[in-house]
């Protein structure tokens, strides 16, 4: 843990306390204020190692104390604090330099983490800025002695002469290499506006469950005032009542599991892009996992008939993380009773040789056009069906099982046509020994 100066800033009074007496007892020097004002005032003055900051204050909110630690100390770690309420705002401090977010109200353990691992970070920002300092002074010194070197440079010069021919071999190349990069720039404008796109889409997907959990509630609520005002009921009341709360609460659950559901994704999006996933390897029969997916697949839907089976001898075993190949499992089934409304045969099938296992999926539904079958597993990828919007989600499944696929080794690829349903392939390597 690394000790450090801290200016806390929020307008919650019991939330100051609470926080500096955490952060104190780790050690912290904490400056606690109750505003944003204060805050730019303290920043003018002090230089603080990390600000902790609410996001929704009165007047100078936390997004204006975020820029003004960035202007005047960007090597200083900004955390925003936040409510569910105002999660897209979260993400939007992100993008603006915040180093995290924290979510009121806070687990302690997840708050000194989060307190440790900013302070680390700038702990190695400011080692990092000192070895840069420490080369500048080096190469200050290399310059000093090239200045001496400059007669045996006039000495090679008529051996480079030589060299020209390569020369201009490199410069072609740097040509070629230059028309690459612009063509990269072009993708990544693309991206760019992709990812535009992908955070509208994920701001609505959110509010979505959130906004129906909290209609639910309020209905509850008053439900639940107008009972007290007619007093107890009778028996054919309290049954209606009970079997109506009943209906809420498992509408309540499933949207509960749809917003675990999104953030999950967003979250295995972001550790595999930092490259913070984990995966614990061990001997993995994907035939009797597809099987356990598909009987829970079945029991949600009366209009698929989903079947599993294989060509090879009972088993398709291979190394891998069981929970991310399921994860994948998942991905596929869940696509494939999604985009088939119309109902119809969904077929896992698996092909075992003593190299791999080949694992496909195929359903009936309203299949996918030729130019869009690669895009399908990029990061931001919406697609421009209409019809597939009201399939609802994120669309990051598929950017996800991609990423396992290829992390354990192996490669997943579709083959469609539109009306014709689709047939998604994974192919891994088989378990040494088991063929």
């Amino acid at each position: 843990m690394t000790d450090g100066h801290i200016l806390l800033v929020d307008d919650d009074e019991s939330v100051r306390i609470t926080m500096q007496a955490v952060l104190e007892t780790d050690g912290h020097t904490v400056t606690a204020v109750d505003g944003g004002a204060r805050a730019l005032a303290l920043l003018q003055e002090i230089s603080f190692d990390l600000v902790l900051t609410d996001l929704r204050m009165e007047g100078v909110d936390g997004l204006a104390v975020l820029a003004e630690v960035q202007r005047v100390a960007p090597e200083t770690i900004a955390i925003m604090l936040t409510g569910y309420a105002s999660l897209e705002s979260a993400v939007k401090s992100l993008h603006e330099g915040a180093y995290a977010y924290l979510i009121k109200p806070c687990d302690v353990d997840e708050l000194r983490a989060t307190i440790d691992r900013g302070l680390e970070r700038r702990r190695l920002t400011q080692q990092l800025r000192e070895r840069v300092q420490e080369l500048e002074a080096a190469n200050a010194t290399i310059r000093t002695l090239n200045a001496g070197l400059q007669q045996r440079v006039d000495a090679a010069t008529a051996q480079l002469t030589a060299q020209m021919d390569e020369l201009r071999q490199a410069r072609d190349e740097i040509a070629t290499l230059y028309t690459a990069a612009q063509e990269n720039v072009e993708r990544l404008q693309e991206v760019d506006r992709l990812k535009s796109q992908f955070l509208s889409m994920a701001s609505h997907e959110l509010k979505t469950p959130l906004t129906s959990i909290s209609g639910y509630l309020q209905v509850a609520l008053k439900r639940a005032q107008r009972r007290l005002e007619r007093g107890h009921p009778s028996a054919e009341e309290w049954t209606a009542e009970v079997h109506a709360d009943i209906k809420q609460a498992e509408t309540l659950n499933r949207q509960t599991r749809r917003l675990g559901r999104l953030v999950n994704e967003l979250l295995d999006v972001s550790r595999m892009q930092t490259g913070r996933v984990e995966f614990q390897h061990e001997p993995v029969d994907l035939l009797a996992l597809a099987q356990e997916v598909a009987t829970r697949a079945q029991s949600t839907t009366a209009l698929h008939a989903i079947t599993v089976h294989s060509s090879g001898d009972g088993q398709a075993l291979v190394e891998g993380d069981a929970d991310h190949l399921e994860q994948v499992l998942n991905n596929l089934v869940d696509n494939a009773i999604k985009y088939s409304p119309a109902g119809g045969a969904i077929d896992v099938t698996f092909d075992v040789d003593s190299h791999q296992v080949a694992m496909h999926v195929r359903d009936q539904g309203s299949g996918i056009a030729e130019e869009q079958q690669q895009a399908i597993f990029g990061l931001f990828y919406r697609s421009p069906d209409t019809r597939s919007h009201n399939a609802g989600g994120m669309g990051l499944g598929l950017y996800i099982s991609n990423e396992i696929v290829q992390r354990h080794g192996g490669a997943i690829d579709v083959q469609s046509s539109p009306g014709a349903g689709s047939t998604f392939s994974v192919r891994l390597p088989r378990l040494a020994g088991s063929g």
